[in-house]
């Protein structure tokens, strides 16, 4: 089921470039050999890096070459951390979630930190929200970078209600419902049991 999901997500996947066309880093991360975050670490890339596209996304990977220290260098990065020029310029993130406090961010691939992010700062949970993991990848924006990283769980609010106040407000009125229709019998009893005498 997840192979599939990431399948669909990849196909209806908004970052499709055309092979040699140039394109930014809009976060710092790393190039890997294979298009794989376990696989060997080429070389770092840092915001606003220029790339050429070799070929198009796979597993969720751009194959690219870029040229680090006069060598061209080929390998993969993650197709939502390049974007074309003026996207690179202007990034806007759909975010829904909030920091709750402030807190450490860590690299996706490993427990390096890589910054810090205030409370209050609204982020985007790229694998959605799962409360019983001990962190949440997100993208945030800081310093007109796109940065992606992972917090503490317990540090992030995602946006809409909360599951355990859904639970408590249905607990809530199924009581007061029982309350009222407990009030309503005992009524009609010592209405009749008045009328009666």
């Amino acid at each position: 089921m997840k192979s599939l999901l990431l399948s669909l997500m990849i196909l209806l996947s908004p970052f499709s470039f055309n092979v040699d066309e140039e394109v930014f880093v809009v976060s710092p991360t790393s190039l890997y050999a294979e298009a794989s975050y376990s696989s060997q670490v080429v070389c770092q890339l840092d915001y606003n890096d220029s790339l050429i596209v070799l070929q198009d996304a796979e597993n969720g990977f751009l194959k690219v070459k870029v040229n680090e220290n006069d060598l061209n260098v080929q390998g993969f990065i993650q197709a939502d951390l390049v974007a074309k020029k003026s996207e690179a310029q202007d990034v806007i993130l759909s975010y829904n979630a909030t920091m709750l406090e402030d807190a450490e961010v860590f690299s996706v691939t490993d427990d390096q930190q890589i910054g810090q992010i205030k409370k209050g700062t609204r982020v985007l949970l790229t694998n959605g929200y799962d409360k019983d993991t001990d962190f949440l990848q997100i993208k945030y924006a800081a310093d007109g970078k796109i940065v992606l990283g992972r917090v503490k769980t317990e540090f992030v609010k995602p946006d809409g209600v909360n599951a355990a106040l859904i639970v408590s407000i249905t607990a809530i009125v199924a009581l007061v419902t029982i309350i009222i229709i407990l009030f309503g019998i005992t009524k009609k009893k010592r209405h009749k049991k008045l009328k009666n005498e």
